[in-house]
């Protein structure tokens, strides 16, 4: 069973400021790649944490997962994002790549 959206758990700054800190170790860990930048793994930590308010709702009630276990689960959920996104982008040549490798007879 899967959560309906709930945005009222973007109204707890702690929880925003999670969402940026698990961007932040997204992006960075990413960020030779070029894979995701911060401000599109921040949107997707929001929309994460908007579309799994179980997950908050259960990490913010329970003292022993609390903040720590929010942010270990989020950060699981954008590397399986970014890790898509990475699968999908290898497989994609730039415009600009094609264009060099035409002028060399490569394509």
């Amino acid at each position: 069973m899967t959560d309906s959206p709930d945005w009222r758990v973007l109204d707890l700054p702690e929880v925003v400021a999670l969402a940026g800190r698990a961007a932040r170790r997204i992006a960075d860990g990413y960020e030779d790649t070029l894979t995701m930048e911060y401000e599109d793994a921040r949107q997707e930590a929001l929309i994460i944490l908007a579309t799994k308010p179980g997950m908050v709702n259960e990490c913010l009630a329970d003292p022993s997962l609390g903040l720590g276990v929010l942010y270990h689960r989020l950060v699981l959920d954008l590397m399986d994002r970014v890790k898509t996104l990475a699968k999908y982008r290898c497989r994609h040549i730039s415009y600009e790549t094609a264009c060099d490798a035409a002028e060399k007879g490569r394509l």
